[in-house]
């Protein structure tokens, strides 16, 4: 990260971690006291995953298990005269009926346009005119120029969907201004996502918060909170000082009704490390899940600062390229440190969940994925099929096969709750539900089954909706409907406190959603 003159935030705390412990398995799946009974959940007809603890209250041979994408094809490579091999992909956005991808092209903004999300053409904008030619894609102004110098942080590109935005202000944007002391952000917005104009002279933003935006932010706006939501990058001194390791690369949040004024950056809680991270978190990329947008998800890229997994003699031997030409040694500024992807949640407010600390995205086989600042995901999560999602990510970092490689999921697939041949449960907290249906994403093998239990918010059985009467599921669907085989409705139940007991035997439950 760059050194900037800022004021200092300093955070002392030792280093003696402990790992995050998993959920305990206690042997009674039974519902707490009645003097202790927790207020209900209120899902209304949401749709629930298990990325966090939010819905579940004990787990009983059953476990949260993390789901890891499968690699597919390459989606964006640099072979255009205006690209560099040190390069990056900035994000994905969805914007209808097709995708566009911002990436670094030698540090100017670059983009690629999809239908599907899977195959990827370089459109030719004839906006920015470079070495005499405006025949590239690059990003810039309604008059020709980059929105910023190509010695200066790329500008950040979101996609505005307030309901009631201007149609010449669907894109928003941000670029930074750094003064001793003070970072200052311009904002920009534009109708298609290529020309750009500035909202305004004045900066949006203002802070002397240390390391503030030195990194790649997010921002949207949030359909559950009402307003506009930004998670920033800034960093954190942490003592006793470490010469190789100096600063924690940590997130910080501000918000706005209205994008023109925003309240003062507050720092986020990483769960039991509290405001310190364990790992340095480069660029958070939160962003809502689009099938349950009142739960964030961040795909953060984790780097394992001053931790190479090369030797000089291997990147010599692979012949690997370094990524600058300005310091004292490029190769070993290349090797000096690995990252890879991991997955944190919140549901707003400053407290992110961390229910994994392993890697979402682990760098793979090949010295390229061993490189400084790979394997780092672009902000977006998209649906790419009726039963898939998407997500992309940087690879091959600095070298000549760098490039953007699309990776896939099963919707919902993130995070199961999950059971053995040999079986488990799960009980949910309380909760109250709008509707008639119990829709579930799951699969099971063969010989696997999922059954549900409707509990009163005691604990007991409601007649008709107990195991006994439910019907066994068997399958793999991603929108399946739970049964009971009685003439007790479900519907009688809603708006008032159940609980939800799943018996699980060589399956996975990857959310819930109740509705008509």
């Amino acid at each position: 990260m760059s050194t900037k003159p800022l004021v200092s935030l300093t955070v002392t705390i030792a280093f003696s971690l402990a790992l995050l412990k998993t959920i305990p398995h206690p042997s009674p799946v039974v519902a707490e006291a009645a003097d202790k009974k927790p207020p209900p959940r209120v899902i209304g007809d949401r749709r629930e995953l298990f990325v966090d603890r939010h819905l579940v209250d004990k787990l009983k041979g059953a476990r949260f298990q993390l789901h890891h994408p499968r690699p597919a094809e390459l989606s964006v490579t640099l072979d255009q005269p205006w690209e560099k091999r040190f390069h990056n992909g900035i994000c994905v956005i969805h914007d209808g009926n097709h995708f566009l991808m911002y990436y670094s092209a030698k540090n100017r903004l670059a983009v690629a346009t999809s239908r599907d999300g899977i195959h990827w053409i370089k459109p030719r904008l004839g906006l920015v005119e470079l070495g005499g030619d405006r025949d590239n894609n690059l990003v810039g102004t309604s008059d020709g120029r980059l929105m910023i110098g190509d010695d200066k942080p790329l500008p950040e590109i979101f996609l505005d969907r307030r309901p009631g935005v201007k149609a010449d202000e669907r894109f928003k944007a941000l670029t930074l201004i750094e003064l001793p002391g003070i970072t200052r952000v311009i904002g920009w917005v534009s109708g298609d996502g290529y020309r750009f104009r500035k909202l305004r002279e004045t900066p949006l933003i203002e802070t002397s918060l240390y390391g503030a935006f030195d990194g790649t932010e997010s921002l949207f706006w949030s359909e559950v909170e009402q307003q506009y939501v930004l998670y920033i990058r800034y960093a954190i001194k942490v003592s006793p000082p470490n010469p190789a390791d100096p600063n924690r690369r940590s997130v910080a949040r501000l918000s706005s009704k209205d994008f023109l004024s925003w309240t003062k950056p507050r720092p986020m809680t990483f769960g039991s490390d509290g405001l310190l991270p364990a790992d340095h978190h480069y660029n958070n990329q939160t962003t809502p899940y689009f099938r349950a947008p009142h739960i964030y998800i961040a795909l953060s890229n984790r780097l394992a600062q001053a931790r190479p997994a090369l030797t000089r003699r291997q990147a010599e031997l692979a012949r690997l390229l370094p990524s600058r030409d300005d310091i004292p040694d490029p190769l070993g500024a290349l090797i000096r440190d690995c990252a890879d992807t991991v997955m944190l949640t919140t549901r707003g407010g400053t407290h992110y969940d961390r229910l994994f600390r392993d890697a979402l995205v682990r760098p793979g086989p090949g010295p390229e994925n061993w490189v400084t600042r790979s394997n780092y995901t672009l902000r977006g999560l998209h649906p790419t099929g009726p039963h898939e999602m998407s997500i992309y990510v940087n690879r091959h970092n600095g070298q000549g096969s760098s490039h953007v490689r699309r990776y896939v999921f099963r919707t919902d697939g993130l995070v199961s709750v999950a059971a053995g041949f040999t079986g488990g449960e799960m009980l949910t907290r309380p909760l109250t539900f709008e509707g008639g249906q119990l829709e579930l994403n799951y699969s099971t093998s063969a010989v696997g089954s999922i059954r549900v239990e409707v509990q009163d918010e005691l604990g007991r059985p409601i007649p008709g909706l107990g195991l006994k009467s439910s019907v066994e599921m068997i399958g793999d669907e991603i929108s399946g409907t739970a049964a009971w085989d009685s003439t007790t409705r479900l519907a009688d139940w809603a708006g008032r406190a159940v609980r939800l007991r799943f018996v699980l035997r060589d399956a996975d439950l990857y959310s819930l959603r109740f509705h008509e």
